[in-house]
């Protein structure tokens, strides 16, 4: 754990508060950047998935799934949200070091 100072403090909201302006701005007008601005606010593929087919999106006519979103999130990132979204997504996924 990080030992808090005040100036690192500071540094961790400007992170932060950057973070948020930049997924609330983010303009989702695909597919692809809906399922990276969800993934944001939500940090769950299944809850995308779930989110998506409420809204009764389908790639290619097919429901949305699990291996779709999970392709978006960790394809290449096209712009500064999804390199974020999937430096985070590595990090869940990322096995534990168990001795």
């Amino acid at each position: 754990m990080k030992i808090l100072t005040v100036p690192s403090a500071k540094e961790e909201i400007r992170r932060l508060q950057t973070f948020i302006t930049l997924v609330e701005a983010y303009e989702a007008n695909s597919l692809e950047k809906w399922i990276i601005k969800e993934y944001a606010y939500t940090s769950s593929i299944r809850e995308v998935v779930v989110r998506g087919n409420k809204r009764g999106f389908t790639p290619n006519g097919v429901e949305l799934d699990h291996e779709f979103v999970k392709s978006v999130i960790a394809g290449s990132p096209r712009d500064e949200l999804h390199r974020l979204v999937r430096a985070n997504y590595r990090l869940r996924i990322k096995p534990s070091k168990r001795r």
